[in-house]
């Protein structure tokens, strides 16, 4: 990706996900993905948003959640908009897994809290081609997708065009609107 797209923010409110709206939107998530895809092998979070979906995630599918350190944005601040360098922790990932000895085959789960630019899973996705099997498959998941988004996760909950505020984030200090619960999970496949 040379270019990064840009963020869309409304500056109309800051979303913020409940702890009741994540567990909705994760049930949701888990059964369009187990409707599509009748085996998950593996469940990987992008650190540190999609790490908590990510547990949620592999729980109900009864395999270890993993975990791949990433960033896209400078700062944790309000409207920042991505910085178009993605970094990636891949070698730790690479040790961790024991992906000098082997390969991850199956389908592999991604999963992050919001699709912003796209940039992030599109640069894991690439960094994921050589440690994988010929028979493996990588699928992708987002709670949220900013409408500015180039790469599209391959399920997401809600579509955003503002900032949003996660549980395992601090919160925010101005006025935020609680995200409506979710209804269902969208295939962008």
């Amino acid at each position: 990706m040379n270019r990064t797209a840009q963020r869309v923010f409304e500056h109309q409110r800051i979303w913020r996900v409940t702890p009741e709206a994540l567990s909705d939107a994760c049930l949701l998530l888990f059964a369009a993905i187990s409707r599509d895809h009748p085996k998950v092998d593996h469940v990987i979070g992008i650190a540190n948003g999609g790490v908590a979906p990510a547990r949620i995630l592999a729980g109900r599918l009864r395999v270890k959640p993993r975990s791949v350190h990433a960033r896209h944005n400078a700062d944790d601040g309000l409207y920042r908009q991505a910085t178009g360098r993605v970094t990636v922790d891949f070698d730790a990932f690479c040790r961790d897994l024991g992906l000098s000895r082997r390969k991850l085959d199956g389908t592999i789960l991604v999963v992050d809290d919001i699709c912003g630019s796209g940039a992030t899973l599109h640069k894991l996705r690439n960094l994921l081609t050589p440690v994988l099997a010929p028979d493996a498959r990588v699928i992708t998941a987002t709670l949220c997708l900013n409408t500015g988004a180039q790469t599209c996760p391959d399920y997401s909950v809600w579509t955003v065009s503002d900032w949003v505020s996660f549980p395992w984030e601090k919160r925010p200090d101005q006025p935020t609107t609680d995200i409506p619960l979710p209804k269902r999970a969208t295939s962008h496949a």
